[in-house]
């Protein structure tokens, strides 16, 4: 099925494929690709794992049971590294989700602010401000998801929180089940374009709990490899049923210390061994069969959002760092087919090197300073809090009345502490330049405040699209997660 959107989207690649036209390294070039991917593209599903680091993959959870040989061997694959960037969570899946590195959107920490993200609009805001038509879903367990997809003035269209489950994997599986249910229901509106994005969490609880080098962290890849797989069976079935066709990356936000002698002992991450700065992408493009098994040399998770909006045919920021990973001439050209995947991938990761002392130093700081207000919050005030509330539930005499006053003047002063650590983090995070560089392109505007640019008339403007004859296209131990991650 193609519709219109996918005609102005198809033919405005089909120029740009036409004008590049230059091979892409020995074993791959562009000429192999074509138009035709954008015609076919009309569902993009991005799945996280957090904490996970590729050589386990490949160590546990690749053999033919695994989601995640079913996407290497569907996709691309890349070895990459957030070298020289923060390694905690809520830094690096804003960079996933805005196209920007930490030195333009400032997250320094896992204490949620709307403020980034009405500054650096999330994929969620942009894709929903362009072209409100395209479906969009969050499914996640962890609330920095379902706030990041509320903000901004333009929410994602479904905003599903996970909060059952007694444990990370019960949990990951509910978000399973809930993606698998949704990506079928879209057989029951073929006309509709989808966004996804659901989170899997467990091999990021295993990391801090047991260890990176641990067995228990090898289960919890598996696990998530096994939930892949399920995913993507069921974008099988809902592409069987409809000829629609999905594109499918995966990627984590970076990775986990191993600690080989000492398996059940971890600070998790948050610093720059090689290790925690390792991450990956898996890039499975609608229609792109040709390069299925392939491996890239280039791909960066900055790239994450500038390649959902091309896929959907929505303008770049100005001020992205991350460029399409399916259009950008230095990542086509980065494009090789190994005769040993795995190994190419290993030999990738065992490249990864520390960057230069000056840059440790500066983002070791960064990441304790800016760990210091959540440490406060999950490791002193909760634990207080969730003492004193088990006090008043058991409603005794006096003593609760006690304890109920307890936990309010710990609410307020403990709410003021954090804050002004939390501040105090974001200061030294400045100060070692994270946020420091603003956006060139403005704010959104408030919804009703102008008219959407993601109309037909908008769309071929920034475009400049002409329409070519078709014949032509071709985290008790430390949890340094809740800490830092």
């Amino acid at each position: 099925m193609t519709t219109i959107k996918q005609f102005l989207c198809g033919a405005t690649v089909a120029g740009l494929v036409a004008g590049t036209g230059a091979a892409v390294g020995p074993q791959a070039g562009l000429s192999t690709l074509s138009a035709e991917w954008m015609l076919a593209a009309e569902h993009v599903l991005l799945l996280g794992t957090d904490g996970t680091n590729l050589d386990k993959i490949l160590e546990y959870a690749s053999g033919d049971d695994s989601g995640f040989t079913m996407l290497m061997d569907r996709g691309i694959t890349a070895a990459t590294s957030i070298i020289g960037h923060q390694t905690m969570s809520t830094p690096s899946w804003s960079t996933i989700l805005t196209g920007v590195w930490d030195d333009k959107h400032g997250v320094v920490s896992n204490i949620y602010r709307p403020e980034p993200y009405t500054t650096w609009p999330s994929v969620f805001n942009l894709i929903e401000y362009h072209k409100p038509e395209i479906d969009t879903t969050v499914i996640s367990g962890r609330g920095l998801f379902t706030e990041m997809a509320s903000t901004g003035g333009y929410p994602a269209d479904h905003i599903v929180g996970i909060s059952g489950g007694s444990t990370s994997a019960e949990m990951d599986a509910l978000v399973t089940d809930e993606t698998v249910a949704r990506i079928l229901a879209t057989a029951n509106n073929p006309d509709l374009s989808t966004f996804m994005f659901a989170y899997q969490s467990q091999v990021d609880h295993a990391g801090h709990s047991f260890g990176g080098g641990s067995q228990e962290y090898a289960q919890a890849v598996i696990n998530v490899g096994a939930n892949f797989k399920q995913i993507l069976e069921a974008v099988a079935q809902a592409e069987a049923a409809t000829g629609d066709r999905w594109t499918i990356i995966a990627v984590t936000d970076h990775g986990h210390q191993q600690n080989p002698d000492l398996p059940g002992f971890s600070l998790g991450h948050g610093f720059q061994s090689p290790n925690e700065t390792s991450s990956f992408i898996m890039f499975s493009l609608a229609g792109n069969e040709a390069q299925a098994g392939a491996q890239n040399l280039a791909y960066r998770t900055v790239d994450i959002t500038p390649t959902i909006l091309q896929v959907f045919g929505i303008p770049m920021r100005s001020d992205f760092d991350g460029v399409p990973m399916q259009t950008h001439p230095e990542l086509l050209n980065s494009v090789v087919f190994p005769v040993d995947l795995k190994q190419s991938l290993t030999e990738a990761i065992d490249s990864f090197g520390y960057p230069n002392i000056g840059t440790e130093i500066m983002l070791g700081l960064r990441a304790l300073a800016g760990g210091a207000g959540y440490m406060l919050q999950s490791y002193v005030l909760n634990p207080i809090d969730n003492y004193l509330q088990s006090i008043i539930n058991q409603d005794i005499f006096l003593i609760s009345g006690l304890a109920e006053g307890a936990q309010w003047a710990l609410r307020t002063v403990g709410g003021v502490a954090v804050d002004v650590v939390a501040e105090l983090g974001r200061a030294v995070g400045y100060l070692t330049g994270a946020g420091v560089i603003a956006p060139n392109d403005a704010p959104l505007p408030l919804p009703g405040g102008a008219e959407f640019t993601g109309s037909l008339e908008a769309l071929l403007a920034d475009h400049a699209v002409v329409a070519p004859a078709l014949a032509d296209s071709d985290l008790p131990l430390l949890d340094v997660d809740t800490l830092l991650g």
